[in-house]
């Protein structure tokens, strides 16, 4: 069977009749087509039709096919892709006019003058008004498009929140259905909306490359599978040949055994390719749809579409398949022995081997930016040279003591802003940084074996010394103090070494050394930790076979260890360093490799990725969480990031 055609990508093109858009309409699923595709499609459908592509139950209006949404951003490309500086006003006695706009309603062109004459009668008052640009331009000029109250018959100005609907002055001020709402200006409500849904066109334009590499290894893979058979019945054939007609039937029921393997697997596949073509098609139209309607649409429409196309982006997460082919069966050849009477055995035989097929990847991206909202608020650079950040300490929701460069003694208390207010000086060489509710500061020195403590004023004192190399430290919500410790640089272990967590005392004694469950060592080289929101310490542990987290309980009972994602495609193996847990449970765990934070949930599941290197993050490295609740993140690049997160409240009004 010949592969699927590539999926259209080409925003004026139908995808019913593969040809440009003739009067495209737009579906609740925000899918186009054109009006006549569609009046064709649904010609013995009643009340409602499924769409050709997601099959999502579209109502038809009562006034017929006809009374669907036209898609007014795609007539806009379109008026644009085809202006010409000697485009004239068709409407005014001045023909030579240059034409400034097109009214999408009315397919005419305008001048400026007569552009302020449409807008203000009351019969086009309300048209769609496309700013023509040069043909070569980057992008289309955003659609101008005033609404009106249907009650009022006001411009609708305000957004009532309650309702998530445009309202008029008049709503606001006048006995109506919004009277003593809170509403805001219009242009902050379609801001607010825009805000919502970028995220998640952002993430399918992340995730749509994936899957059409999925689909074009599927293809490559089912060559493949081809090519194993096609030598395999060539060697079967060859053996024919040379034992003559007498095992022509043996010859005939393996070349059918194989053949049919393959049809099988030929068939399963093909499946699959046409559920995944059939998937990005339409994830691709949904995606390309939804960020001419954000980027082009007017205030009002993106306020009145904002819920539906969450909700869009939502049935598409489950339109995705979740898990990808079991790997098919080849057929191998294996020569018989020409010594044997049995003529089965001289000529040979078939066996399997398993062919691995590609990854079905899975749209993380798009799971958070439904759940979660994620703001960049600040970044700056505490270098002018390349440095690692290895501690941050948030002193308050606004500044933190950060330490970058590694075997320094400097470290230096910052602004979210940027601005350095002081830099200390200390006499032992920094590896980890925290502070306490009191306000002092615990500093580990791996170097010099100890911890010590600076107060309000940054009197230095020892608090605790150690027969190991302390690493990372955090402080518990019982007032105790959990350190990593080792007795080797090397994050490889043997029978002698001691890899563990300490647990010191508020007055710096030490309580406890975590070191095994009772059978068998935990750790190989413990290197950040931070105590989750049910007790429980989840560690970063650097071991060289195999880095990891590991979630125990204080009496060493592990929980769960967690290796990465193995269902999405990373680009490098998972590679742990700084680890937080906030006061909702999630796991944040910086991957130095991928230039991602991984959040996981409190059983140590895969949430997805809550930050990845489309931030410009470099090898994230240290982690914190301020009073606040912002994330900062130190890279390899000299650079700390402050982010604000937060699981995304659906308002049900």
């Amino acid at each position: 069977m010949a592969d699927p055609p590539e999926p259209c990508t080409d925003p004026l093109t139908c995808g019913l009749c593969h040809k440009r858009y003739n009067d495209p309409r737009i579906l609740d699923c925000f899918h186009s087509f054109c009006c006549d595709c569609i009046e064709k499609h649904a010609h013995a459908s009643k009340g409602t039709f499924p769409c050709p592509m997601c099959h999502m139950e579209i109502h038809i209006p009562k006034t017929g096919i006809k009374g669907l949404h036209p898609n007014y951003y795609v007539r806009a490309i379109q008026a644009s892709a085809v202006f010409s500086t000697n485009s004239k006003c068709e409407t005014c006695i001045e023909t030579e006019k240059q034409a400034q706009s097109r009214c999408l309603e009315c397919n005419s062109n305008f001048c400026k003058p007569c552009v302020s004459r449409h807008s203000k009668d009351k019969e086009t008052r309300d048209h769609h008004m496309v700013e023509l640009s040069a043909p070569d331009a980057k992008s289309v000029t955003k659609i101008a498009h005033r609404s009106f109250c249907e009650k009022h018959h006001e411009e609708t100005v305000y957004y009532c929140i309650l309702c998530e609907i445009p309202i008029c002055k008049d709503c606001v001020t006048k006995v109506s259905d919004h009277k003593g709402h809170r509403y805001k200006n219009i242009v902050e409500g379609a801001k607010e909306k825009r805000n919502k849904v970028k995220p998640m066109i952002q993430s399918m334009h992340e995730y749509l490359p994936c899957l059409q590499d999925y689909l074009h290894e599927l293809n490559s893979t089912k060559k493949l599978l081809g090519d194993y058979a096609e030598q395999t019945v060539q060697e079967i054939k060859a053996r024919y040949k040379y034992l003559q007609e007498e095992l022509l039937k043996i010859c005939n029921a393996l070349v059918e055994g194989v053949e049919e393997k393959v049809k099988n697997d030929f068939n399963r596949i093909d499946t699959h390719v046409q559920t995944i073509d059939k998937t990005l098609r339409s994830v691709s139209t949904i995606t390309k749809s939804a960020e001419e309607a954000i980027n082009l649409g007017s205030d009002s429409e993106v306020v009145l579409m904002c819920q539906k196309l969450q909700n869009r982006f939502k049935h598409a997460d489950k339109e995705i398949p979740q898990v990808g082919l079991t790997p098919a069966v080849s057929s191998n050849f294996h020569v018989g022995d020409l010594q044997s009477s049995n003529l089965q055995e001289m000529f040979g035989s078939c066996d399997t081997t398993d062919i691995k097929l590609p990854m079905l990847p899975i749209p993380w991206g798009l799971k958070i930016a439904l759940n979660f909202d994620v703001q960049l608020m600040y970044s700056f650079k505490v270098a002018n040279v390349i440095d690692t950040i290895h501690a941050i300490a948030p002193l308050s929701e606004r500044e933190a003591w950060i330490c970058h460069g590694w075997g320094t003694q400097e470290m230096s208390l910052y602004t979210r802003e940027g601005e350095k207010l002081r830099t200390v000086k200390l006499d032992i060489q920094i590896d980890d940084i925290i502070t306490k509710p009191n306000g002092d500061i615990l500093v580990s020195s791996y170097d010099d074996k100890k911890i010590i403590k600076l107060d309000g004023d940054l009197k230095q004192t020892d608090f605790v010394k150690l027969d190991l190399y302390p690493g990372g430290m955090t402080y518990t919500k019982r007032n105790e103090l959990l350190v990593c410790a080792v007795d080797s640089y090397v994050t490889t272990r043997n029978s002698r070494s001691r890899r563990m967590i300490m647990r010191i005392s508020e007055a710096g004694k030490i309580i406890d050394m975590i070191e095994d469950d009772g059978f068998s060592a935990i750790f190989t080289a413990p290197y950040r930790l931070h105590e989750n929101m049910l007790g429980d310490i989840v560690v970063s542990d650097r071991e060289e076979a195999e880095v990891h987290t590991t979630t125990i309980t204080l009496d060493g009972f592990v929980k769960n260890k967690y290796v990465g994602q193995k269902d999405y495609r990373m680009k490098k193996p998972f590679n742990p360093f700084g680890i937080v847990s906030d006061k909702q449970g999630h796991v944040l765990v910086a991957d130095w490799s991928n230039h991602a934070i991984h959040l996981l949930d409190l059983s140590g599941q895969f949430i997805g990725f809550l930050i990845t290197e489309n931030y410009g993050i470099r090898g994230p490295n240290a982690l914190a969480l301020d009073k606040e609740g912002h994330l900062w993140v130190g890279d390899t690049k000299s650079t700390v990031w402050v982010f604000k997160y937060a699981r995304r409240v659906e308002n049900n009004a």
